[in-house]
C-alpha cells in the first residue's frame, strides 16, 4: 500500500491572509473545453455549453478541488448561445449555476484565458473532464493531440471523464494495441433521439453525424442511454461519461467517487500547525502540495477557530488530535514537524510508532526523553522569542509582544506577511510548552528521522537546531534552507521541492 505521509506543521505563527479554507486542498481537475468555431450544419457561432463547464465546476470546487480549463488552442472560448441562461430563446433560463458562473467575474476571466493543452503538465491533476457542446463536433472529433492526452490519461488510472458531444473522442480514440479505448467498455454519450430532437426544435439537422449511431457500429460496443434529456452518467473503471448537458453533475460525482478510490495511489500529508497559529499557516504550499498527494489539514485545540479556552489544553490534546488523523488515514504515515510541533509529533511518534514511517522535522524542537519545549528553548542564544513573550493573569495563555513578532518570526516576509502575522496573532496555551514528553529508544528511537535547518532563524534558533540534531544522533540526512522561521512561507517552491524529495 502507498506510504502516507503526514506533515505536521506547527508553526509558531499564523498566516490567515491565505486562509481560503479548502480550497483546492484536494489537488487540482482539469476541465478540457472546445475553442470556439463555425457550424458548416448552421453557420452558428459554436463552442462549448454552459452547463456542461459550470456544473461540473462547481461540483468540484464544492468538493476542495481547485479547476484549470484548457482548451485545444488555448485562449477564450465561446459558450453555444441556446445554452446561455440569458439568451432570447429562453432555452436554459432555468440553469441558475450557469448564470451564477456567468455573472461572477473571476469565472469568466478563466474563460478568457484558458490553457493550452499542449503546455499542460497531466501530472498535475488528479482527474480531467472533457466538457461538451456544439464546438467538440468540430474541434474535438478529428483532433489528434486531444485524442492522445485523454488515452495517456486514461492509461495512468486516473479518472478521465468526456461528457456530451465531448465524447465524440472515443469514437476515435484508441490505445497503444490499436484497439478503440471504449472497446467492450460501458459509456454513454449525446443519444439520437435526442438529436433528433433538437433538429425538430430548430428545424433543421445541427450536427455532422451522430455519435450514438457510430458508437452502436464500434468493436464490442456497449454504448448505453438513458431517458432523453435526463442527468445520465457512467463509470466503467476510470472511464466516466456523461450523456448530455444535464449530465455534467452526476457525471462529476461520479469522478469525485473515483478520486476517493484514487487516494491510495498519492501520498498523504496531514498539515497540523503549532503555536500562534492555526490550519491557514498552509496557504503557501497545501495546494500546490495537493496536485501530487493527499493533504489533510487539523487544526490544534484553542488555535484558530477553535474556541477551547487556553488553560483547558494540554500537550496529550495535541497529541490526540493529530494521532486522530494519523489514525484516520491508512497505511503508514511520514510525520513533519515545524517548531513547536516537533515536541508534539515526537510524542505522537513514540505512540503510534507502527504507523509512522519517518519523521522530518522542520526548523522545529526535537526533544530527547524527558524534555519539554521551555527547557529546549533556554539553551537557544539565538532566539527572540523567549524574551518578548507577555502571560496572561493566571498564566494560561502567552502571546508575543506585537513589536516583535515579525523580527522574530519573519524578518524576511513581505511586509503584506508580518502586518497578517501581528493582525491575526493569538494567545497560545502555556500548559503543553512545559509538558515533558516520554520517549523511548524502542519506539522513538526506531522511527528514521530528518531535519530542514533554517539558517537565519530568529525563533528557533540555527546553532539550537544543531545541538538537537547532533544530541539525538540518528538524524538520518539534515537540508539547510537560507530563511527564517517560515521557510515554507518565504520560500515555498524550495521547501516544497526539499520536503518531496524525502522518499
Amino acid at each position: 500500500m502507498k506510504k502516507i505521509i503526514l506533515v505536521v506543521f506547527a508553526s509558531l505563527f499564523l498566516i490567515p491572509s491565505f486562509a481560503q479554507h479548502n480550497a483546492g486542498n484536494n489537488g487540482k481537475v482539469l476541465m478540457i473545453a472546445s475553442n470556439p468555431s463555425v457550424s458548416k450544419q448552421t453557420g452558428w457561432p459554436i463552442g462549448v455549453w454552459y452547463a456542461e463547464l459550470a456544473h461540473p465546476y462547481w461540483v468540484f470546487s464544492e468538493a476542495g478541488y481547485s479547476v484549470d480549463i484548457a482548451s485545444p488552442e488555448g485562449g477564450e472560448i465561446k459558450f453555444d448561445g441556446f445554452s446561455d441562461p440569458e439568451d432570447p430563446s429562453q432555452y436554459a433560463a432555468f440553469d441558475y449555476v450557469s448564470l451564477g458562473f456567468k455573472k461572477d467575474p473571476a469565472k469568466m476571466a478563466l474563460t478568457k484565458n484558458t490553457l493550452k493543452l499542449s503546455t499542460v503538465n497531466p501530472q498535475d491533476y488528479k482527474a480531467i473532464f472533457v466538457c461538451g457542446g456544439q464546438g467538440p463536433m468540430y474541434t474535438f472529433y478529428e483532433n489528434t493531440e486531444l485524442h492522445q492526452f485523454f488515452v495517456n490519461f486514461y492509461q495512468t488510472g486516473k479518472p478521465t471523464a468526456a461528457i456530451c458531444h465531448g465524447t465524440c473522442i472515443l469514437i476515435k480514440a484508441k490505445l497503444p494495441n490499436g484497439k478503440y479505448l471504449v472497446e467492450g467498455k460501458r459509456w454513454t454519450g449525446f443519444a439520437s433521439s435526442e438529436e433528433q430532437y433538437a433538429d425538430n426544435y430548430v428545424g433543421q439537422q445541427i450536427q455532422p453525424f451522430r455519435i450514438e449511431d457510430l458508437a452502436r457500429k464500434m468493436p464490442n460496443s456497449k454504448y448505453e442511454c438513458g431517458a432523453p434529456f435526463s442527468a445520465y452518467a457512467v463509470k466503467d473503471g476510470n472511464l466516466i461519461t456523461g450523456q448530455q448537458q444535464n449530465s455534467g453533475e452526476a457525471a462529476a460525482k461520479l469522478v469525485l467517487k473515483a478520486l476517493e478510490e484514487d487516494k491510495k495511489r498519492y501520498p498523504t500529508y496531514v498539515l497540523v500547525h503549532g503555536a500562534w497559529a492555526d490550519e491557514s499557516a498552509w496557504g503557501f504550499v497545501r495546494n500546490d502540495l495537493a496536485k501530487r498527494a493527499n493533504v489533510v489539514v487539523v487544526n490544534l485545540p484553542a488555535h484558530g477557530i477553535d474556541l477551547t479556552p487556553a488553560n483547558q489544553v494540554s500537550l496529550a490534546a495535541y497529541v490526540k488530535t493529530v494521532s486522530n488523523a494519523i489514525n484516520a488515514q491508512t497505511g503508514k504515515v511520514i510525520l513533519v514537524a515545524h517548531s513547536m510541533a516537533g515536541i508534539v509529533a515526537s510524542q505522537v511518534a513514540e505512540n503510534l510508532t507502527a504507523k509512522i514511517d519517518k519523521i522530518i522535522y522542520v526548523s522545529a524542537y526535537l526533544p530527547r526523553n524527558g524534555e519539554d519545549l521551555l527547557t529546549l528553548s533556554k539553551k537557544d542564544s539565538e532566539s527572540k522569542v523567549g524574551g518578548a513573550l507577555e502571560f496572561n493573569a493566571n498564566y494560561s495563555a502567552a502571546s508575543i509582544k506585537k513589536d516583535l513578532i515579525a523580527p522574530a518570526v519573519c524578518a524576511d516576509c513581505p511586509d503584506f506577511m508580518k502586518e497578517a502575522l501581528v493582525k491575526y496573532h493569538k494567545a497560545e496555551p502555556a500548559k503543553p510548552l512545559g509538558e515533558k514528553v516520554v520517549l523511548t529508544a524502542k519506539n522513538f528511537g526506531a522511527v528514521p528521522k530528518y531535519y530542514i535547518h533554517t539558517s537565519k532563524d530568529a525563533a528557533v534558533g540555527y546553532e539550537l537546531q544543531q545541538q538537537m540534531v547532533k544530541a539525538n544522533g540518528s538524524i538520518k540526512k539534515t537540508f539547510t534552507m537560507a530563511t527564517s522561521h517560515l521557510p515554507f512561507v518565504v520560500n515555498p517552491g524550495e521547501f516544497l521541492g526539499i520536503l518531496t524529495s524525502i522518499n
